[in-house]
């Protein structure tokens, strides 16, 4: 018996970490909806035998980085455990006797794939289980949900009846078909309906052979004429490749003169342009010497700084403005001293005379004293009146004269101090400052502006310049080069050598186009006459061979027609023994369909016929009707016991297992009742995985002996509850 023994699930779906254990016999996994069971056996299966389609199904919910699962199974005192990655296909396989181990594999194991690495394994898993497709494991020992009905495509059909027939070791279908395929290639050959037999086409050889015979004799008077004229045509080619080479060599040596005349005038351009600029160069090299000179003559101007002319200004500036200062100064000085000794003498004069006047009046001449005495107070006050406002007028200009006089001091201080720091940073320069030379000092300073300005400019000419070393170098260079450039064209030329221009160098490269292409049409001409020659001299000189391939042609249709009789015999005898053989194991198949829907339907149903297409009828009253006419209880137990009979028979001496995911979900009390019977009659000879959502069937009679397994709503095992 080969049984399940153990899965662990890492990362399968919403299993995160669980394990789960199971025994001989019958195992009951129950759980509510939801709770992972079809995932379960899901991995079971895809474990194994690897999914093709629903992969992602089984991504964990809580993060695409792992999933993973493994499956160990025992069978004849050996233990297998397999481990897949299903986001990489690869799989890890162990099988084991104890404690030693028997087979190791490690490997990528796509179900598309077509490594030798994917062949070994899936050899190993056909050796134990019997199969090796998926598609095997989910119509024979495992059942799903409303998935009783055999269901696939051709070719899982017909993988299953070969399962069934005993022929997955040996395909006799293929034998067949290769019989049939050589008898077809003996008797009808493809390519139309005109060459249709093969024994034909050796008579119709024959018939050629004839004929070649009869035009070898012809051939042997056409070979002189033909020889004639494959040597005219050597002769042809062979003078025609003389030319050509001739040309070809003529033709080279004018393509290297014509290079070599590109070469010296592009050579003879850079070194006119390599001399220009040398003899550039060498004008502004003496040029810059003799500014040098010329800089160097103007003495002591030329090494002082820039800007040291507008010092020099700065200073005679400075000097006109303070002797303007000091001119002010002077004549401020002389209109102070004037306005302060002007007095009014002429009034003076005359009131002290009117004084007199009256005085000697007083005593002289009594009635003119009050008169003159008063013109005399009269005059006395309009004098103090007067001078007492040119007082205030001379105080007034005098202040206003001393405060310009302070400013103007000021500002002669303060100038005259500044010159002195000028004629300082002179002396420094220019040693003894002689004011008088200032004016010299300044044409000889703009003198030396405009001949460092010179000379900057050529510096700058000079600067995007190549240096003179390197110019001299390059033009020595190019010399070399355009001598040895010209050395070489005259020894292309040499005497008596005629020199085409580009026009004529253009017309003899057709012209030798040409003549290549006619040379060429010739050795194709002679190449054609050599193949003809060869081949009449091959009829003409192999008559013996002609007649002896006739004779062994002969010989062949003998064999052939021998051998088409014994192959259409072969086909006939094993295409009715295949018939008969595959209606023994449909009548079995039906046999042990009988007994599990006997069991199924507690007597109610005994006979099922199925057709070569797995299309199952069940008698109903002596009369056989389609399984679909039945109801759909009647349905599910008709299919349930095709599929238990199947498994039975597939799983032959290894006793698979059964799992069924539910299966039982849509029958009645009495129904279940009988299936679960016949589900433990079966776990006497296979391990059984019953996986239903209802509780009840754990108060089902002898319930108590199974091994049960809990699956909470979270996709763990709640424990295990089994009696020994």
């Amino acid at each position: 018996m080969l049984w399940i023994s153990r899965v662990e699930l890492p990362a399968f779906g919403r299993f995160r970490g669980a394990s789960f254990t199971f025994r001989p016999g019958m195992n009951l996994v129950y759980g509510r909806n939801e709770a992972g069971k079809s995932t379960l056996v899901s991995a079971i299966s895809g474990t194994i035998f690897g999914f093709r389609k629903e992969r992602d199904r089984f991504v964990p919910w809580t993060g695409g980085e792992r999933c993973e699962a493994r499956v160990s199974f025992t069978y004849n005192g050996r233990e297998m455990t397999i481990a897949r990655d299903f986001l990489s296909d690869r799989v890890q396989a162990i099988e084991r006797d104890g404690e030693r181990t028997l087979w190791r594999f490690e490997g990528k194991v796509s179900p598309l794939g077509r490594s030798s690495e994917r062949e070994e394994y899936l050899a190993k898993i056909e050796d134990v289980w019997g199969f090796a497709e998926g598609d095997i494991f989910r119509n024979s020992v495992y059942v799903g949900q409303r998935d009783l009905r055999i269901e696939g495509d051709a070719g899982l059909t017909t993988r299953i009846k070969q399962l069934l027939s005993g022929f997955a070791e040996l395909d006799y279908d293929a034998v067949v078909e290769s019989l049939e395929k050589e008898l077809f290639e003996l008797t009808k050959r493809p390519g139309g309906r005109s060459r249709d037999r093969e024994l034909e086409e050796v008579r119709a050889r024959m018939a050629v052979l004839a004929e070649q015979w009869r035009e070898a004799s012809r051939a042997v008077s056409e070979l002189a004429a033909l020889d004639g004229t494959l040597a005219e045509l050597r002769t042809a080619v062979a003078t025609g490749r003389e030319d050509l080479e001739k040309g070809k060599r003529y033709l080279e040596r004018v393509s290297r003169y014509h290079e070599a005349a590109a070469r010296e005038e592009a050579l003879r351009k850079d070194y006119d342009r390599i001399r220009a600029e040398r003899e550039k160069v060498e004008a502004l090299t003496a040029k810059r010497q003799s500014v040098e000179e010329r800089l160097a003559s103007l003495g002591e101007a030329a090494g002082l700084p820039d800007g040291f002319a507008r010092t020099l200004e700065a200073w005679v500036d400075g000097s006109e403005r303070l002797t303007a200062l000091e001119r002010e100064l002077a004549g401020l000085s002389a209109d102070r001293t004037h306005a302060g000794s002007v007095l009014q003498v002429p009034m003076l004069i005359l009131a002290l005379l009117l004084w007199a006047g009256a005085t000697g009046a007083w005593f002289l001449l009594p009635q003119a004293w009050l008169p003159l005495a008063g013109g005399a107070l009269v005059i006395t006050v309009f004098l103090f009146v007067r001078t007492v406002r040119a007082g205030q007028a001379r105080s007034a200009e005098m202040a206003r004269i001393q405060g310009r006089i302070d400013g103007l001091s000021a500002d002669a201080v303060r100038l005259r101090e500044e010159l002195d720091r000028t004629e300082a940073e002179l002396e420094k320069r220019l040693g003894t400052f002689d004011p008088l030379r200032v004016s010299d000092i300044l044409r000889e300073i703009d003198r030396a502006a405009e001949v460092r300005g010179e000379l900057a400019r050529i510096e700058s000419a000079l600067g995007v310049l190549p240096p003179l070393e390197s110019i001299r170098s390059q033009e020595v260079e190019l010399a070399r080069e355009l001598a040895v450039t010209r050395e070489g064209m005259e020894t292309l030329i040499g005497r008596g050598f005629p020199v085409m221009s580009p026009r004529e160098y253009a017309e003899a490269e057709e012209k030798m186009r040409r003549l290549e292409s006619e040379v060429a049409e010739k050795e194709r001409l002679c190449l054609a006459k050599e193949q003809e020659l060869a081949v009449m001299r091959r009829g003409s000189l192999n008559l013996e061979a002609i007649a002896e391939e006739d004779e062994e042609l002969k010989s062949r249709e003998t064999r052939l027609v021998r051998r088409v009789e014994a192959l259409r015999l072969a086909v006939d005898l094993l295409r009715e023994t295949l018939d008969e053989y595959r209606a023994t194991y449909l009548s079995r198949l039906g046999s042990e369909i009988n007994g599990k829907l006997y069991n199924l339907t507690a007597g109610r149903y005994r006979e099922a016929i199925l057709d070569d297409g797995f299309a199952l009828s069940i008698g109903v009253e002596g009369t056989p009707r389609p399984v679909g006419a039945l109801s759909c209880g009647a349905q599910d137990q008709a299919y349930l016991a095709t599929r238990l009979a199947l498994g039975g028979i597939l799983s032959r001496s290894r006793k698979l297992p059964f799992l069924l995911d539910d299966p039982l979900v849509h029958f009645d009390e009495e129904r279940r009742a009988a299936a679960l019977a016949a589900l433990n009659v079966a776990a006497s000879d296979h391990q059984v995985i019953l996986l239903v959502h209802d509780e009840r069937y754990l108060k089902a009679r002898g319930a108590d002996l199974w091994h049960r397994v809990k699956i909470d709503t979270k996709g763990q095992q709640d424990g295990q509850l089994h009696l020994l």
